[in-house]
């Protein structure tokens, strides 16, 4: 059964059952008023007609209403008719004698109405008999029966009218719910995450809910998106990470196939040795560069402490100096600098922007590495990047040189560091010269504020 259905069930079930409840009720006040009446009109009678009995000459006929019927009863039971019309005094007349002397004298001492079989009645012990009046209850029975009746076919037609309009009203209650329904459906037919339920809003149940579900899709299709760049990614850095194997693998392969056909002579070995020694160690830096990104895509990929920043990058110039001695560095920083971070990470970080710097620009070209709080820049004055490549720069396996014996993963983990302690990395970067690279950090001021002294 449907929802529309079984609330329009429920309204006319509940409607049914207050209209019995009323009905009985007011048939039987009714009644109970109309019994009322009916036996005070019967003791007022019953007193007039013995006042009129016992007083002498006065006639027997006449002491009660026509439709009342007034009898008397002897010692012996013989029943005499003092006032009623026919056929109301046969039928007190009988059902006064089944009742028998005893009955009758009982009822007479107590004084309060009794029923008979379409009668009520009252009685009084008078000389040696006994006085009754009596009533018929066919009008109290008409009167009951004509209000059950009415009530009924009232019933009956508020009950119709309440289906029609009841029907309307939780149709158009529960419209609402068919659209959002019918939008249901065709996101899951169609799969489309854009669509939306219609009539959001906070004014009734219904908007409530539609506001509910769309803030409920909003964040399935974020999810969904989400989890299709992902995957996109993942895809494409498997076919990235594939090819770059590839390379060096081919090389080893090739050199190893013709040192087994004998193709490599005495003078030409020590050159295959090299190159398979270097293309070894391509793929080992790439292995590493790999590992060093998937432990960095896991939570808690760093572990942060206060950390002295000034001496990790004091630690890192000296070590690029000494690595790249035709690349001068130089430190701005402040006298002391502690930060809240992973010591290794940051390290590492400094090592691949420096490497970096010796890596891609001419001998000589001088780099900078300033701290402030929160920010991390390491700048060159090396040639510049095009606005292609310095857009690109963050890409996994992407190297702006063709030819570069680079993994393409220097970058995107220094990104991802940023990333893991809460912060980001970006590149600036002119083709006319200068690249700068910035490690902001939670909290961190604006870059326009950096000042620092030369180290």
């Amino acid at each position: 059964m449907t929802l529309n259905a079984r609330l329009l069930a429920g309204l006319l079930a509940v409607t049914l059952a207050g209209l019995t409840i009323t009905g009985l009720v007011s048939a039987l006040v009714l009644h109970g008023y109309l019994m009322h009446r009916v036996d005070g009109q019967l003791q007022a009678t019953r007193d007039r007609a013995i006042a009129r009995l016992v007083r002498p000459g006065l006639p027997e006929q006449g002491v009660a209403p026509a439709r009342f019927v007034v009898l008397a009863v002897g010692p012996n039971g013989r029943v005499r008719v003092l006032s009623g019309d026919a056929p109301a005094p046969d039928r007190a007349v009988s059902e006064v004698e089944q009742l028998g002397t005893a009955g009758l004298a009982a009822r007479a001492r107590s004084l309060e109405p009794f029923s008979l079989p379409g009668l009520r009645a009252v009685a009084r012990p008078w000389r040696n008999g006994t006085v009754v009046v009596a009533s018929p209850l066919d009008e109290i029975h008409a009167a009951v029966r004509n209000l059950v009746l009415t009530e009924v076919a009232t019933g009956a037609l508020l009950l119709a009218m309440l289906t029609l309009l009841g029907r309307w009203l939780i149709h158009r209650g529960l419209l609402p719910l068919d659209r959002m329904a019918a939008t249901a459906q065709a996101i899951t037919a169609g799969g489309d995450l854009r669509a939306r339920m219609p009539g959001p809003g906070h004014r009734t149940e219904t908007a409530r809910l539609a506001t509910a579900i769309n803030v409920m899709l909003d964040r399935i299709e974020q999810a969904f998106w989400a989890r299709s760049r992902s995957e996109a990614r993942v895809r494409e850095f498997a076919a990235d990470a594939s090819h770059e194997l590839r390379t060096p693998l081919t090389t080893i392969q090739g050199y190893a196939e013709l040192y087994r056909h004998g193709a490599l002579g005495p003078d030409e070995l020590p050159d295959a040795m090299r190159r398979i020694e270097d293309e070894a160690g391509r793929m080992n830096r790439l292995v590493t560069d790999l590992l060093e990104l998937a432990r960095l895509d896991r939570e808690a990929a760093v572990q942060p402490a206060p950390t002295d920043l000034v001496a990790l990058a004091r630690d890192a110039v000296a070590d690029a100096t000494a690595a790249a001695p035709g690349h001068p560095v130089r430190l701005e920083a402040p006298a002391e600098l502690v930060a809240t971070v992973d010591e290794a990470r940051i390290r590492q970080v400094f090592a691949n922007l420096l490497a970096n710097v010796a890596a891609h620009t001419p001998p000589g070209t001088p780099a900078t590495v300033r701290l402030a709080p929160g920010v991390i820049e390491v700048a060159d004055e090396g040639p510049g990047m095009a606005p292609q490549d310095a857009a690109r720069a963050f890409e996994r396996f992407h190297r702006a040189e063709q030819g570069s014996t680079g993994t393409g993963l220097g970058l995107p983990i220094v990104a991802a560091i940023a990333a893991a302690h809460g912060g980001r990395a970006e590149l600036l970067s002119r083709p006319s010269g200068g690249t700068i690279v910035r490690i902001t950090l939670p909290e961190a001021p604006p870059a326009d504020h950096m000042t620092g002294q030369v180290r």
